[in-house]
């Protein structure tokens, strides 16, 4: 809360309550800002651990910090590896410790959503947990890819309620996720 307090950033928060509604949970958001990490950290707060590209453990800044937290490191080049580097994302789930990342896997220059990729929904297939989708509706106002300052602001946040995977397949795994996808973009569109 003081990093977005010593920023400007304040959120607007519709459906707050589904935050906290089941837990473990898969969070996903859509990632268009530096910014994104700092206001989950204030709508999260706790029992909480994200997932990281590779590259970013070598980030001086960042890198060192992510690792001390507990940040899971998946290599997106690698697909045998991701799926090798996701198991241990699994047991944190089944510990009781939410996870949280971006399903485009990298930020976005435009408010436009990219293209979902498979692993935390995956992630929460296998371990039997819901989805919950975190929209941003205007991250990049606070803080534009390849920004450096942040602008005061107050970003738009809206919650989804949590979506079970329980009866989710490998089979049907394409087609709930562009049911995910197409939720995500009404909601910027509203």
């Amino acid at each position: 809360e003081l990093g977005t307090a010593l920023t400007g950033v304040d959120l607007q928060i519709s459906g707050e309550a589904h935050l906290w509604a089941q837990r473990p949970a898969v969070f996903i958001f859509n990632h268009q800002s530096g910014i994104d990490m700092l206001l989950l950290c204030r709508l999260l707060r706790r029992d909480i651990v994200g997932v990281a590209k590779q590259e970013l453990r070598k980030n001086p800044i960042f890198g060192p910090v992510f690792a001390m937290a507990g940040v899971v490191f998946v290599d997106r080049f690698d697909h045998e590896r991701a799926v090798a580097a996701l198991a241990p994302a699994v047991d944190t789930l089944r510990q009781g410790i939410s996870l949280v990342l971006a399903p485009e896997g990298t930020r976005s220059a435009t408010p436009r959503l990219g293209r979902f990729k498979k692993g935390a929904f995956r992630l929460a297939m296998a371990a039997g947990v819901p989805i919950v989708p975190i929209v941003f509706r205007n991250a990049l106002d606070a803080l534009p890819k390849h920004g450096l300052i942040v602008r005061p602001t107050t970003v738009e946040v809206v919650v989804h309620p949590p979506i079970p995977t329980s009866d989710w397949t490998v089979a049907g795994l394409d087609d709930e996720i562009a049911a995910v996808h197409r939720l995500y973009e009404e909601t910027l569109d509203g």
